[in-house]
């Protein structure tokens, strides 16, 4: 990957002395980085003008963090999802250089310490899951964990967001955030539980808050503390459509909670997802 300029250069050069100016897009670099990432087990999607626009990487073998930075290469982009990326806190600078990009997916990275390197993108849906160097690289200052949410910030077209097993959202004042600076969300997945030495503090009147979105599909994980009061606060958006609860790492008995949001919602969508679940809940209208 690292030489993949180098080559794009040669092969342009080639091309140009071959066709004059009949160079169609994608660019010769875009098309090079394309098949290097493809060759080494990248999925990617192209358009009908052969513009690269979705991007899915498994992150086995791992790409580097030099590798990278030839997503930018990709100037169509729409949709991007790492598993496992090298990049650290200053790595992600490539991103903001793509001005397509609606749908950004990130899981188990283990080198970012914050969320902010994930701010100021105009994409509409956003997941960072497993995300544990908000933990690992955090221990000194486990708040940083606990807090991570704050950091996100300057997403206005965001309507999808995502966020579960690091980073949390175990307090009021992390709903507050997400329904101050995201007022476009129709879809919500949070989870409450807290990091190791903090206590998850969500209200009530802090689940309520989320009336303020025009939420559609709400998906809760770690909810084990919330009474029927939290559910009946859930119960009062008014725009929800699906209530999603995960309870496949930590299972309870979640009955009593679904009751409390039927007693208000007979006719809302609710699905449970326990221990034997072979996935996360989704709403009934998805396969």
């Amino acid at each position: 990957m690292r030489s993949s300029r180098i080559i794009a250069a040669c092969l342009g050069i080639l091309l140009s002395a071959s066709f004059g100016h009949c160079i169609a897009a994608p660019s010769v670099e875009e098309a090079v980085t394309a098949a290097i990432f493809e060759k080494y087990g990248a999925r990617i999607t192209r358009n009908d003008s052969g513009r690269v626009v979705k991007l899915f990487s498994g992150g086995n073998p791992p790409f580097s963090v030099e590798d990278l930075q030839e997503i930018a290469n990709f100037k169509w982009l729409e949709e991007l999802a790492l598993n496992a990326p090298e990049a650290g806190d200053d790595d992600w600078g490539f991103l903001h250089t793509l001005t397509h990009l609606r749908k950004l997916t990130i899981w188990h990275g283990k080198h970012f310490s914050t969320l902010k390197p994930f701010s100021g993108l105009p994409i509409e849906s956003l997941t960072v899951g497993g995300c544990m160097g908000l933990r690992d690289l955090n221990k000194e200052q486990p708040e940083k964990q606990r807090d991570a949410v704050l950091t996100l910030t300057g997403l206005p077209q965001l309507k999808a967001l995502s966020l579960y097993h690091s980073p949390l959202a175990p307090t009021d004042i992390h709903l507050a955030h997400i329904v101050i600076h995201f007022p476009l969300l129709e879809d919500l997945r949070l989870d409450f539980n807290a990091p190791r030495s903090f206590e998850t503090t969500t209200s009530p009147s802090g689940i309520a808050s989320l009336k303020k979105l025009p939420l559609k599909v709400l998906s809760l994980e770690n909810v084990n503390g919330f009474t029927p009061e939290h559910m009946k606060a859930i119960a009062s958006i008014e725009t929800l459509e699906s209530l999603l609860i995960d309870a496949r790492k930590n299972p309870f008995d979640a009955a009593p909670l679904v009751a409390a949001v039927r007693s208000i919602r007979p006719g809302l969508d609710i699905q449970v997802a326990g221990a034997d679940a072979k996935g996360p809940p989704r709403p009934s209208a998805q396969p």
